[in-house]
């Protein structure tokens, strides 16, 4: 991965699908990750082709259907209610209908395994506090290790003002089982309010690589390789959905042992 690879993107939000990242982008091998925004009666349709996805719900209300299934998503915000979302293995055909103004970010990753559609109800989503003070946040598991899927992992974390979040710094770049299993990663961040803003640091053990983003709401990083934790300034909650895929679906990081420490105090 060179210096000068582009790892920062920025959703400008704009009708229908927009991707924004795709395999071959900084790193990537199997993550595809886009934005989907319908006004009412407005639809979408796609082959899922040789890819997974997980429709993820950010806003507004639509219904999707694949094959003999048809769901109903509905969202107030982020910020004020859980994720409902869709998995669909591959070879699907889905359409998605606007019921009102919406927003849906869509996750693909390349599998080589068949599997069900399913939908994820927000009593389904899984909400665990994480870390201690100073770096406290909340995560919602919506496609985590037991999820019936080959490749991608989904969830959302909330990381309340001043506090930090991926902390201590971990990573999962190499393949040493069991310990740590090698996943790309991209994160999508909301800042509430909009104005707001994070910090993003990625680096690696040797120091060759390391960089820092000021993270804002609807930008987007991928993470192909090192640690990378994030600050929330004072005054902004930072949120960021996360979606990871590898060779192996397990998630197990390896923390900065420089940081590790900071768990027993």
């Amino acid at each position: 991965m060179g210096a000068d690879m582009q790892l920062k993107f920025h959703y400008s939000p704009k009708p229908g699908y927009t991707c924004l990242v795709k395999p071959g982008d900084a790193g990537l091998r199997f993550i595809e990750f886009g934005i989907l925004r319908l006004m009412a009666g407005e639809g979408y349709g796609v082959e899922t082709g040789e890819r997974e996805a997980v429709l993820v719900m950010l806003s507004g209300e639509c219904q999707v259907t694949a094959g003999d299934c048809e769901w109903a998503m509905r969202r107030k915000g982020i910020f004020q209610e859980k994720a409902s979302a869709v998995y669909l293995p591959r070879h699907s055909s889905y359409w998605i209908k606007g019921l009102g103004e919406s927003e849906i970010a869509v996750a693909y990753a390349l599998t080589d395994q068949d599997s069900s559609a399913r939908l994820v109800t927000p009593d389904q989503v899984r909400v665990k506090r994480r870390g201690k003070p100073h770096y406290e946040r909340e995560v919602h598991d919506i496609a985590e290790n037991d999820f019936p899927a080959r490749r991608l992992l989904v969830g959302e974390t909330f990381t309340a003002p001043g506090q930090w979040s991926s902390y201590p710094p971990h990573k999962h770049d190499r393949h040493d089982p069991p310990s740590e299993y090698r996943l790309e990663e991209v994160y999508f961040y909301r800042v509430d309010p909009r104005q707001g803003f994070g910090l993003q640091r990625l680096y690696t053990d040797d120091e060759t690589f390391d960089q820092s983003f000021t993270v804002q709401d609807n930008d987007v990083i991928v993470f192909p390789k090192g640690y990378h934790p994030v600050a929330a300034a004072p005054g902004y909650t930072v949120y960021y959905l996360w979606v990871l895929a590898g060779e192996t679906r397990t998630m197990s990081f390896r923390d900065d042992p420089a940081h590790a420490w900071v768990k027993d105090t």
